[in-house]
């Protein structure tokens, strides 16, 4: 699973980054480059110093792509006034969802996923890859993900941005720390389903689940009605792209042909699906859930 990890830059060069496609890490920092792999995820966070509009907001989740290499010339804004490389380890990064997310708005929600109180901006450089080495804890980049994804949020979501086999990952982990025996590429006769949820002692599937990252909506509609008409099972439906148009497409043809699964159909977005991977991976949590489960 990609790692997420907190990175704490100035407006201006954050711009930068946005508009050429590439992060950089200060000579004082480069031996991160051994930390962030390609596919980990970079949460922006802006520095109020120097900074005009986004001061002390979450602006961004960049993904790597590629490899380090070594940058030849000024690229920054900082670089080309001082006129010297600052930053000489370079990698390409693609825009997973930007916007503007107020640290003020999250930082209640950060103090339980940090098992402590956040009370100033100015303790999230402890979290950040410069200071701790570390990826963030778990749950933390998903949530901040999530809140560039609603409400004033600016949404720009790539192309890749989910991976199909990932998402089945992250389906049978959170399958499996609910407490279901999950079994991925499902026969079910001439259908196949990503994933399916067993429940002992029986030996059919308790639900089954779809993951569209592209293709076409009304297969994967016909896999999880098979699965309804065989076994009574719980369809869940895992959108990774277009979301909006996705739904729509499925509310109406739940509503014409697919009409027997109309209730029986859960539709759920892959960052809802993250963010839910993100809590269960709290041992605490699951705990908790599987005894109030089991009661």
């Amino acid at each position: 699973m990609a790692k997420y990890w907190l990175i704490m830059m100035s407006e201006d060069n954050y711009k930068h980054i946005i508009e050429k496609g590439v992060y950089g890490l200060p000579e004082r920092s480069s031996k991160v480059r051994n930390l962030i792999k390609h596919g980990d995820r970079l949460v922006v966070y802006i520095i109020k110093r120097d900074c005009k509009e986004l001061c002390g907001s979450f602006v961004a989740v960049l993904e790597t792509v590629g490899e380090w290499r070594r940058s030849n010339n000024p690229l920054w804004p900082d670089e080309v006034r001082e006129g010297k490389i600052l930053y000489p380890w370079i990698i390409n990064v693609k825009v997973i969802v930007n916007g503007t997310v107020k640290f003020t708005e999250v930082r209640d929600e950060l103090s339980k996923l940090l098992g402590r109180k956040i009370k100033d901006s100015s303790e999230l450089r402890l979290y950040s890859v410069y200071y701790s080495r570390k990826p963030l804890p778990s749950g933390v980049g998903e949530l901040i993900e999530g809140k560039l994804r609603g409400g004033e949020a600016i949404r720009v979501v790539t192309e890749g941005s989910f991976n199909h086999d990932e998402l089945v990952s992250v389906v049978r982990d959170v399958g499996e720390w609910l407490g279901f025996k999950v079994e991925t590429e499902y026969q079910i006769d001439n259908f196949r389903v990503d994933a399916a949820f067993f429940k002992d002692p029986k030996v059919v599937p308790f639900a089954v689940v779809e993951v569209h990252v592209g293709g076409d909506v009304f297969k994967d509609l016909a896999s999880l009605k098979h699965a309804y008409d065989r076994y009574g099972s719980l369809l869940i439906y895992v959108v990774a792209r277009d979301e909006d148009s996705v739904t729509k497409l499925v509310n109406e043809a739940v509503r014409g042909a697919f009409h027997e699964i109309k209730d029986k159909l859960i539709i759920i977005k892959a960052y809802e699906l993250r963010k839910l991977h993100g809590t269960l991976n709290d041992e605490a949590v699951r705990k908790l859930i599987n005894a109030l489960i089991t009661k």
